[in-house]
């Protein structure tokens, strides 16, 4: 009896046994094999993966969507270098989701995508996408002026999808200060800011902070994702100033007059004009010149630099002379005796400065003067010749010479020669009366 009732129990085994080895694994259907073994089952078309956008540092992927009714999920997969394979960024359950925004990524960086779909029966692997993310905006900078600069930048991002620009902010730091903002646009177009009121010798550093977001469904809270530029540093000039000098610091007409000018501060290239005070001009940081007329020059040295400032030093006073000339050298009175007064006189013209006068040759009892004119008492006669020499504050030098008779004192009230004569002959004439007189007496006493 126990036989015939367990019959039916073993046959049962038998068939359940059978039907398990023959039949399809339903009961696995849903798990994914491993991705270098798909399973051949028939699958709806593959996903197509692609993006509409990507920046620096953010990418908005898309892809196709899947029409098939038994859709699990899609697998959104970024190939891993550390890993040596792909990596999940994300599982999808929503057949109408085919959009998924990436931060966190590395300018000029090359990342590999992929999509895996799954269904009841299985999954299948879309296109592997290459994107390269772009570079971070490019800062650059011009100084058209001392005081101002032009910031320049382009913008590398394309947006699309659920990619979209924020906003530019262009960060200042001064001297190694804390960065803050100088200026922000909403506008992606805004490509450019002019950075005004510069203070000289101050360094500035900037750099752009470009702010991307994400908006639309399915975006992660605070999607917003900033790629900054490099950092742009200038120091700007300190003030222009000149300072000019010239050699010799007095000179004579026809002598050569050299000059120098300096700058400081400003920005090369510096320009140097001259105006020399004698109504020409001339270029250059040591220039020469040589005047023809005399007089007090006022020379100027103008200095431009490379941003069109402008200074002039200051101004130098030049004093430019002839040489001295005696125009006249004369005596009176012209002709003189012993013990008579004399005075001399010198005219003059040109010379550098004051004068000096010095004479030489005089006869005893007078002595030289420096004066233009003296006078004296001559205690000797004869005939000299008296030279007068005229100095200025630059050692040049003129010189006269007149010729000095000096005669012997009068007799008489006539000249000495002529006085003797006639004393000679006035004791000639009383001695010859004497002589007469005695003669004539001798000889009337004979006679009587």
């Amino acid at each position: 009896m126990s036989l015939r009732s367990g019959f039916p129990v073993v046959i049962t085994l038998v068939l359940l046994t059978a039907a398990i080895t023959l039949a399809p694994p339903l009961f696995s259907a849903g798990i994914v094999p491993r991705q270098h073994n798909p399973r051949a089952v028939h699958l709806a078309s593959t996903a197509t993966l692609g993006y509409a956008g990507v920046g620096p540092n953010t990418i908005s992927l898309n892809w196709t969507q899947s029409s098939d009714t038994s859709f699990q999920a899609y697998v959104l997969q970024r190939y891993s270098t550390l890993l040596s394979g792909w990596e999940t960024i994300a599982n999808l359950l929503y057949r109408t989701n085919t959009t998924f925004f990436v931060s966190g990524q590395d300018a000029n960086a090359i990342g590999l995508w992929q999509i895996t779909y799954q269904n009841t029966t299985g999954f299948q692997n879309s296109n592997t996408l290459s994107v390269t993310q772009p570079s971070v905006a490019s800062l650059s900078y011009s100084q058209p002026a001392s005081t101002s600069m032009l910031l320049q930048w382009n913008n590398n991002a394309k947006y699309g999808g659920l990619l979209h620009f924020s906003s530019y902010q262009v960060m200042e730091s001064i001297n190694g200060g804390t960065y803050f903002v100088r200026a922000s646009y909403s506008s992606f177009d805004s490509l450019s800011y002019v950075v005004s009121g510069l203070s000289p010798s101050t360094n500035y550093s900037f750099y752009l902070n470009t702010t991307d977001e994400c908006i639309g469904s399915g975006c992660p809270t605070g999607s917003l994702s900033s790629s900054l530029s490099k950092i742009v540093t200038i120091s700007t000039p300190g003030a222009l100033v000149a300072i000019a000098h010239a050699s010799p610091v007095t000179l004579d007409v026809r002598e050569l007059a050299s000059f120098i000018c300096t700058s400081g501060g400003g920005a090369p290239p510096y320009v140097y004009s001259w105006t020399f005070g004698d109504g020409s001009s001339g270029t250059g940081a040591s220039p020469s010149h040589t005047y023809n007329a005399p007089g007090m020059m006022n020379v100027v040295c103008t200095v431009t630099d490379g941003f069109g400032n402008i200074s002039d030093a200051k101004p130098i006073a030049l004093p430019v002379y002839v040489d001295p000339s005696v125009k006249s050298f004369t005596l009176t009175p012209a002709n003189s005796d012993l013990g008579q007064r004399i005075t001399f006189f010198v005219s003059t013209s040109g010379g550098n400065g004051s004068l000096t006068f010095s004479y030489t040759n005089l006869p005893a009892g007078c002595s030289s003067a420096n004066s233009s004119s003296f006078s004296c008492i001559p205690t000797s006669s004869g005939t000299y010749d008296v030279t007068v020499t005229v100095t200025d504050q630059g050692q040049e030098t003129a010189n006269s010479t007149l010729r000095l008779s000096i005669a012997p004192p009068r007799v008489l009230g006539l000249p000495r020669d002529t006085g003797l004569a006639v004393i000679f002959g006035g004791i000639l004439g009383t001695s010859a009366v004497a002589i007469l007189s005695v003669v004539f007496l001798r000889r009337k006493g004979n006679v009587l």
